[in-house]
């Protein structure tokens, strides 16, 4: 497998512990030994994953012709580290090509950033700004997950961090998700605007929660697992807009009524936040399962304009008179009383008068 890495010469400021990774230039390490299996009962089995309708839940043959080179693009926060390396190979072993891994899994990314970033709306701010596009338009496989800290609409304020140290979110109701999933439909669309109708196999996810314990013991687990499922309720609003299947990493890993602690399962690292290297694997096999059917987004439905309102022209207006005839005869005593007739055309009143002619 040939794998790309992009490194960054510029961190990316941190927000929240997991959203976000705090260093300047951190590079990510996985632990040598693969973590321990769950320590109570057996390694949890993969939750079936909401798809698109048409998509297989098995692995399947591609609706397009497998290519020698597959090209696949992984976008992430910190959330989504080591996942590019094991969908890889899980690709490679599943369809038998060979797979060229361009990792975005970065410190801190959001969609705001992704998007600013596609639509160059400012110069680049860091190295891969500018190669992001270029990698999306070769890209037959992507998936993404990018999180909502600079997403947010002034008149809706989104309070993610507070559950990062443990205290109730003071806004974070489906309404502060808005701009997030809005962000999130305009990536989806610049991607296969970038794809310009090339069949392409993208995948959306969310985040696993690792702090389940913590907010047990705070008395926050109530409010912050409500703000979490409108954070990936939001990203899956974004994707099936495009039709594109979704992975929910919160229901696989935390279970679907999201009480069950993955560090329990063995993935989450020791560092208590990000993923360990059974939680790639498992997201990995995930993925998988959901086949590798392209996405075949909905065709445009953009609405007409209104039709604009009709401009008053009086004139064309019925009015008090309609057009009628006046006749006048005589004699030309010249052409030895010949009778001649002269008409024109005339107004006459709708309602004459008693005794008028016509």
């Amino acid at each position: 497998m040939k794998n790309r890495l992009h490194v960054l010469s510029v961190c990316i400021l941190c927000l929240a512990p997991l959203l976000t990774a705090c260093g300047q230039g951190e590079t990510v390490t996985h632990p040598e030994r693969t973590p321990s299996p769950p320590a109570a009962g057996p390694t949890p089995t993969p939750i079936p994953p909401t798809s698109s309708p048409g998509s297989s839940s098995l692995p399947s043959e591609s609706a397009q012709t497998p290519q020698v080179e597959w090209h696949l693009v992984v976008i992430g926060d910190s959330s989504l580290w080591g996942l590019g390396e094991a969908f890889a190979s899980r690709i490679e072993s599943d369809l038998g090509v060979q797979v060229v891994l361009t990792d975005f899994a970065l410190p801190g990314l959001s969609a705001g950033h992704v998007l600013r970033a596609l639509q160059m709306e400012k110069p680049p701010s860091l190295s891969w700004d500018e190669e992001l596009a270029n990698d999306l338009r070769q890209a037959d496989v992507v998936v993404m997950f990018v999180n909502p800290v600079d997403s947010v609409d002034p008149e809706q304020p989104l309070d993610l961090n507070s559950c990062f140290v443990n205290r109730a979110p003071a806004s974070c109701s489906p309404e502060t998700f808005g701009q997030y999933t809005a962000d999130m439909k305009a990536i989806w669309a610049e991607i296969l605007a970038l794809r310009a109708g090339q069949p392409t196999i993208l995948r959306a996810t969310d985040i696993y929660n690792p702090l389940v314990s913590p907010w047990n013991d705070a008395g926050v687990f109530e409010a912050c697992t409500a703000c979490w499922q409108n954070m990936s309720h939001a990203a899956r609003l974004a994707a099936e807009a495009y039709n594109i299947p979704f992975l929910s990493r919160y229901d696989a890993f935390n279970g679907t009524n999201h009480d069950e602690d993955p560090r329990e399962k063995g993935y989450i690292h020791a560092d208590g936040e990000h993923p360990s290297e059974l939680a790639s694997q498992f997201t990995a096999d995930l993925l998988s399962q959901m086949g590798y059917d392209p996405v075949s987004p909905p065709a445009a439905t953009t609405a007409p304009p209104d039709a604009p309102a009709p401009v008053p022209f009086p004139l064309s207006e019925a009015g008090p008179c309609y057009t009628g005839k006046s006749t006048f005869t005589f004699e030309y005593a010249r052409s030895g009383g010949r009778v001649i007739s002269i008409s024109w055309p005339s107004l006459v009143s709708k309602e004459p008068p008693s005794g008028a002619w016509k």
